[in-house]
């Protein structure tokens, strides 16, 4: 599969720098700051329309925070690395996600990126079948009624791990304080308005699901245990295994609500280019009638149908016909995420396996 014509590629990588670019950013990164704090503020109100606009607020921001972790990994807002670290974390803390190490978080995506895989420390069938009935059992309840225990569970498990094992006892005084300081404005917050934290936590959930919506189907890589070796993988196996899953193709503004995130082919084919550059690259890069295309809509069944399939079995395959590409056992990944570090778990003894799962 080849792609339709070769950009200027140092026009998207330098345009960061512009004076454009950084106004872009600053009221997108102002958005996302304060729009959180407002969004709070909102869940505390006595009015019934207030909260509900805080609820969505506060998933929009939260959204768009994970993103902007996205663009800072890849050094797309500022020009020198520290500046996206600090941003990075900012993010990463408002997410909920701060107790991954940013450079390790970092490093294993650009890893996704560099390899053209995925990986994870477990296989997570494995891990699931491990568990006694009772508990395994009431994951697959709260999965099929959407709620995103397996989610949950992963960044719980960044959390906690370095009092469990060797591999991260020098992150164990840092996770400390920052389980320390959110329990405190998480239990302030409920004090003041118990209300406020039950809506919170209903607005998590969301953002969690349209996370893991959004991730479940950008690829069909194979995913491999970190650390293993890896067979070399070429742009066209990157492109077939790589989907645009936008909101829309006719009113691509729409695709802004993620932050431009889902023109993923694009973002493949050039990582440091800016979010807000993405639909002129994507539209540089790829014709319309390019198969790589899918939109939204269209994986809703798929994303409702495979919601406890998923758990245990692979991400399944597109099939490339003459009509087009065939969705229907397009299963989706289960647990993707750029949020949390992927280092192994020295504590958690499972079956060693090299390829996690396999398109």
């Amino acid at each position: 599969m080849t792609v339709a014509t070769t950009p200027d590629f140092n026009f998207y990588i330098n345009r960061r720098t512009h004076w454009t670019s950084y106004l872009v950013n600053g009221l997108a990164i102002a958005y996302v700051l304060l729009g959180y704090g407002f969004a709070v503020f909102c869940l505390t109100q006595p009015s019934g329309w207030v909260n509900l606009a805080g609820v969505g607020l506060l998933i929009h921001t939260l959204v768009w925070a994970a993103y902007f972790v996205h663009e800072f990994v890849h050094s797309t807002i500022f020009r020198y690395p520290m500046w996206n670290a600090v941003f990075g974390q900012i993010m990463l803390f408002i997410t909920g996600s701060c107790y991954s190490d940013y450079r390790d978080i970092a490093s294993n995506h650009l890893a996704h990126h560099k390899n053209r895989a995925d990986f994870s420390v477990f296989s997570m069938p494995v891990f699931l079948r491990s568990l006694p009935q009772p508990v395994l059992q009431t994951i697959i309840v709260l999965e099929w009624l959407y709620f995103p225990v397996i989610n949950f569970l992963l960044r719980w498990l960044n959390a906690i791990s370095p009092f469990l094992g060797q591999s991260r006892r020098d992150e164990r005084s840092r996770n400390a304080a920052l389980l320390l300081l959110r329990g405190g404005l998480f239990t302030a917050l409920a004090v003041y308005s118990i209300k406020a934290i039950a809506l919170y936590f209903l607005s998590y959930i969301c953002f969690i699901n349209i996370l893991r919506f959004i991730d479940c189907f950008q690829h069909t890589y194979t995913v491999f245990r970190l650390g293993q070796p890896l067979p070399q993988y070429s742009l066209e196996h990157e492109e077939v295994n790589t989907f645009s899953n936008v909101i829309s193709r006719r009113w691509a503004w729409l695709n802004l609500l993620l932050l431009n995130f889902s023109y993923h082919n694009a973002h493949h084919r050039v990582i440091r280019c800016p979010w807000h550059l993405l639909p002129q690259l994507d539209a540089e890069l790829y014709p319309r009638d390019y198969r790589q295309y899918v939109t939204l809509g269209s994986l809703i069944n798929n994303y409702h149908r495979f919601r406890v399939h998923r758990l245990f079995n692979d991400q399944g395959i597109v099939l490339d016909t003459e009509n087009g590409l065939n969705l229907e056992q397009f299963v989706g990944a289960i647990g993707v995420s750029f949020l949390f570090t992927r280092e192994p778990l020295d504590w958690l003894h499972l079956p060693e396996t090299t390829i996690l799962a396999e398109p």
